[in-house]
């Protein structure tokens, strides 16, 4: 009779902690979300230069904070146009908060007026006004597709008013990113960046790792590229010879010059003699039959 196996109760598994302190830390990406910001304030201030319609406006970064998803309308304008945009394989959410007050003085002036639309505001955006926006929008989206080496952001149109204005889970973990416009009034307003610090590695460019395997160089023979084309100045001096002043004073065409060639002529690169040899003809050409070579320079 063949009697079932009994089982032994498993054991917990039990990890070595030495092990796992090894792990690398993740790493805080906070200092190069702020330099993401310092590049996106010099790329976008021709657009709110247009949209403030101010040729003295100034962008600049105000500051990178950590933020409970339930915080994130209160860390925008009292009133703002919050869009929504994808991106990544996972559909991680950057979300895109605009000052509603820039947005109604451009659009005062759009339509004949000083853009001073007083101290009241709405309590949401007109359609027109929403319209306006979403032009804007898109300017600053393609800013930072630019500054992120043209990663794609797909745009959620369709996204209803309450996902505009909570776009993220209120326990969500969000690092925010605000850039202060400034215009020659001294009037400011804000546009606030801001996603799930956990997407931050999906939307920065990839660094490349600081651990590098060695690599092996061959090094190049003079006899391959790029050093066997590489032209060098060669001559070849025939005689050195005294001539009196006197004779330099009386020199005129047809003068005939006796001229002892010598019998090992020098060939030099720069200063350093490379060969010597004599000289003949070939082919109705002179030149130099090479009868010694050198490899340092000469020391005669």
């Amino acid at each position: 009779m063949i009697r079932p196996a009994t089982s032994s109760p498993r054991r917990p598994a039990s990890h070595c902690a030495a092990l796992l302190s090894q792990r690398e830390p993740s790493a805080d990406l906070g200092p190069e979300f702020e330099r993401f910001g310092a590049r996106l304030c010099r790329a976008l201030h021709a657009s709110v230069t247009e949209l403030a319609d101010d040729a003295g406006v100034r962008i600049a970064l105000q500051d990178t904070q950590n933020l409970q998803g339930s915080q994130f309308a209160g860390h925008c304008a009292p009133l703002a146009a919050i869009s929504r945009h994808r991106f990544g394989v996972a559909g991680h959410v950057l979300a895109l908060a605009v000052d509603g007050r820039a947005i109604l003085e451009q659009l005062d002036r759009t339509f004949g007026g000083s853009g001073d639309i007083g101290k009241d505001l709405p309590a949401a955006l007109p359609h027109t006004a929403r319209l306006l926006s979403r032009r804007f929008e898109k300017r600053v989206i393609a800013a930072v597709a630019g500054e992120l080496a043209g990663l794609e952001f797909r745009t959620e149109d369709d996204a209803s008013s309450t996902d505009t204005a909570t776009p993220f889970a209120p326990e969500a973990e969000l690092t925010a990113l605000a850039l202060a416009v400034t215009g020659s009034d001294g009037r400011e307003w804000r546009l606030v960046l801001a996603l799930e610090t956990a997407a931050l590695a999906s939307l920065l460019p990839k660094r490349a790792s600081a651990r590098r395997a060695p690599v092996s160089r061959r090094k190049r023979g003079i006899d391959e590229a790029p050093f066997a084309e590489l032209p060098l100045a060669a001559s070849a001096r025939l005689v050195d010879m005294a001539i009196p002043l006197h004779r330099v004073a009386a020199i005129e065409a047809g003068t005939v010059l006796p001229i002892m060639v010598a019998r090992n002529v020098p060939l030099q690169i720069g200063e350093a003699v490379v060969a010597r040899g004599t000289v003949g003809e070939v082919d109705d050409q002179v030149a130099l039959q090479i009868t010694q070579t050198f490899t340092g320079k000469d020391s005669q």
